[in-house]
């Protein structure tokens, strides 16, 4: 009997790719096929599956998700909803008190801790990566990628099993010839939507990496227009996408702003290669793109700098304590009220 992981869409790009290098090595473990569903409606028209338009696999068996007969399943509250994307079997689970973290999402989705499992489908749903707890399997089944590094077995995943689509190469490919010349590029991104640091953080950042290589192009990534003006006006040598971008402040995937959404992907899907093509990185390991980009570069990881090295040593201080517990009690209290509103309890 053919064996299925099915990976359904959830969150940005980053997420999504990050999930889907863990459900990568989990099939190739588990020698089930794999199919990818992104038809929730964040990167295309709902019902589209966004995926194809960006990638294809590589070396792995794979099937589309409408390929898939509605047969037994795990877990069972996806039983005959093969088809539906994961926000809309949330809404209908009466159990649901609080919609918060990964932890949430083990419900409704494998555990990459078990091999085995006697139904025939079994769902991936997740928005990072869980490659710390597959390297016990791993080592077990005496993999050689037991002994490979997180970001190294990341990189692996990524370079091996996933190939951009011609169109999403071409771009890239016409992008560099255009902009990124023969000296040295400083990529850097900088998300200021509905997860942010500091901009003045990204700002001194720059300025020590320019200050060491003043010829460099930078190229910047971000999902703020305001940014993105701001960043071109210290420096004459920035260049960018020509992409849409939201409301300054509004998260830029799932947007109900964007025209076309499919669009929105590719040009994301680009930004990330070309951060990761640069030969200097600017980055936060707390945002899943600027940590995908890391993750697949090329380059020696000594010129990678993680933003989160500032807030490290700021953490440490009293001042940074507080901080960090009203950030806690914050965060909580908006998924409270989101929770209320998605429940009809509040207007």
């Amino acid at each position: 009997m053919e064996e299925y992981l099915l990976v359904k869409g959830i969150a940005g790009l980053g997420n999504r790719i990050l999930a889907l290098g863990t459900a990568i090595v989990y099939a190739r473990l588990t020698h089930r096929t794999l199919a990818i569903d992104w038809r929730d409606g964040f990167y295309s028209v709902p019902g589209q599956n966004a995926f194809p338009a960006l990638f294809e696999l590589v070396d792995l068996p794979h099937i589309s998700p409408e390929e898939i007969a509605d047969q037994e399943v795990y877990p069972a509250l996806w039983q005959h909803r093969l088809q539906e994307s994961l926000e809309s079997v949330i809404e209908e689970d009466s159990s649901v008190r609080l919609r918060m973290g990964q932890s949430f999402l083990k419900k409704y989705s494998y555990s990459v801790r078990q091999l085995s499992y006697l139904q025939p489908v079994v769902i991936a749903a997740g928005y990072t990566e869980e490659l710390e707890p597959l390297r016990p399997l791993l080592k077990r089944s005496r993999h050689p990628w037991g002994q490979l590094s997180k970001r190294q077995l990341f990189h692996e995943v990524f370079h091996r099993h996933l190939r951009p689509t011609q169109a999403i190469e071409r771009r890239l490919r016409q992008f560099r010839q255009a902009h990124f010349g023969q000296g040295p590029v400083i990529g850097i991104h900088i998300r200021q939507s509905d997860k942010s640091i500091g901009l003045g953080w990204y700002r001194k950042a720059l300025a020590e990496h320019v200050g060491r290589q003043p010829q460099a192009t930078i190229f910047l990534a971000t999902d703020n227009r305001a940014v993105e003006a701001e960043i071109k006006a210290l420096y004459p040598q920035v260049i960018t996408q020509d992409k849409w971008l939201p409301t300054p402040g509004s998260r830029a995937h799932g947007s109900e702003e964007c025209p076309d959404r499919l669009a929105h992907a590719a040009e994301a899907l680009v930004d990330i290669l070309l951060l990761a093509s640069c030969d200097w990185l600017i980055y936060s390991r707390t945002t899943s793109f600027g940590l995908l980009a890391s993750y697949i570069s090329q380059q020696p990881l000594s010129q990678h700098f993680d933003i989160q090295t500032y807030y490290d040593r700021q953490q440490r201080t009293l001042r940074g304590r507080i901080a960090r517990l009203w950030r806690k009690i914050d965060h909580r209290v908006r998924y409270f009220f989101s929770f209320l509103k998605w429940k009809g309890l509040r207007p």
